[in-house]
């Protein structure tokens, strides 16, 4: 689409998403404010799916061997992280189904995947910003 590769479209949606889901869940668990675990819960599961498109995408371009030289580090922390999102939505789903998600007693492991993944799209961002400037030779 107008001669830029859809992945460039699609990934700014899943590291909005996941970043803006660890910090509902944050405040949710810490500030008390239990309700907003389920604005988290949308957001990750949405975050899962844009995850697994960037990444569909990201592997067609990896079809031409000038970008694939350099894009070994941001593939692996993509792969990675959407992974790990994938996870993360599948065990929220897995809570909500059996709504002992907003348990106050103890950090659920499912909130420390989140992190995790916020971690790693941020790295991702990062390090396919710097692939594009040195693609464009800036």
């Amino acid at each position: 689409m107008l001669g830029i590769p859809l992945h460039f479209y699609l990934v700014h949606f899943p590291i909005a998403l996941t970043v803006l889901a660890a910090v509902y869940d944050l405040r949710a668990s810490f500030g008390k404010r239990h309700e907003l675990h389920q604005t988290g819960y949308a957001l990750i599961l949405w975050a899962a799916a844009g995850a697994a498109m960037a990444a569909i995408t990201g592997l067609q371009m990896l079809g031409n061997r000038n970008v694939a030289v350099f894009a070994t580090m941001h593939a692996a922390l993509g792969l990675g992280t959407g992974l790990v999102l994938i996870a993360v939505a599948m065990a929220r789903y897995s809570a909500q189904a059996r709504r002992s998600e907003g348990s106050p007693s103890k950090l659920p492991a499912w909130l420390i995947l989140e992190l995790v993944a916020a971690i790693g799209v941020i790295a991702a961002a990062v390090t396919g910003h710097r692939l594009v400037l040195g693609l464009v030779g800036l």
